[in-house]
């Protein structure tokens, strides 16, 4: 039987989404799976959708997507997700005074992740000193706080773009985002630790794409180890990480190019 190493905790989030530019003439969204919009927070009792998750610091907690059709080949441009790094005690100002980098892994379902884009963060900033991945604070374009236990904490969404990863239509395609966190002051050798937001997507009130009620266990490298269903097992429902996906159809041809990049 899995052990779960992930743990939950209550928070706040809609689908509002930061705009950005765009990463390429006929890049699409083509996985939806954002931010609820419906159900937010304690206020809608028991059918609360929106939730965060973090895993324990052997490893990562992670999810899974599928573009397009078998036969075709994509080209991921970009990835967006969410996270919810604030304590009840404290919320931080910015991503970089909770955490020293962020990480990007994707890879084959079921098999191992590799990292696909990493920056170091520094504290007082949320400048990550590569053009291609963006941090951005969710709460301050018009997304609600994230309701934890009565204490009100910001969202903050991730960019991770100018990916170029080729993959093929109708695969299950796994992914995680994460931080190393910074020590806790006063609290001998424990580190911040990085959460995820996830919601239920029958509650969410918006797409959700390639939801299944199934999260992925991996570990520091990258290794698969199992999946994780949050019902039962620190909340009363199951969940998925919100995540967007962006990217283009190429011809076999193309394909060969994109992966000479890689």
């Amino acid at each position: 039987m899995l052990v779960p190493r992930a743990v939950c905790v209550l928070t706040v989030m809609t689908g509002v989404v930061l705009v950005s530019a765009a990463w390429g003439a006929d890049t699409a969204l083509v996985v939806d799976r954002g931010l609820p919009q419906a159900n937010i927070n304690n206020v809608a009792g028991a059918a609360r959708s929106n939730v965060r998750w973090h895993n324990d610091e052997q490893g990562f907690l992670g999810d899974d997507f599928t573009i397009g059709n078998r036969g075709e080949k994509w080209v991921i441009d970009s990835i967006r997700t969410w996270t919810v790094p604030g304590l009840h005690e404290l919320d931080p100002d910015h991503l970089g005074d909770f955490f020293q980098d962020v990480r990007l892994y994707v890879g084959t379902s079921g098999a191992g992740l590799t990292p696909r884009g990493a920056a170091a963060l520094s504290q007082g900033t949320d400048e990550t000193g590569d053009a291609n991945i963006r941090v951005s604070d969710a709460t301050a374009a018009g997304a609600p706080l994230y309701d934890d236990f009565g204490k009100a904490l910001r969202v903050w969404q991730i960019d991770f773009t100018g990916l170029h990863i080729v993959v093929d239509g109708g695969i299950r395609y796994g992914f995680g985002v994460w931080g190393m966190g910074r020590p806790i002051p006063g609290a001998d050798s424990k580190t911040y630790q990085w959460f995820n937001h996830a919601s239920n997507a029958s509650l969410s009130g918006a797409r959700q794409d390639g939801a299944d009620g199934a999260m992925l266990l991996f570990d520091a490298s990258g290794k698969a180890e199992g999946s994780f269903d949050g019902q039962g097992n620190g909340w009363d429902k199951s969940s998925d990480i919100n995540v967007q996906v962006f990217a283009h159809r190429v011809d076999g041809h193309t394909a060969k190019a994109e992966l000479a990049r890689e």
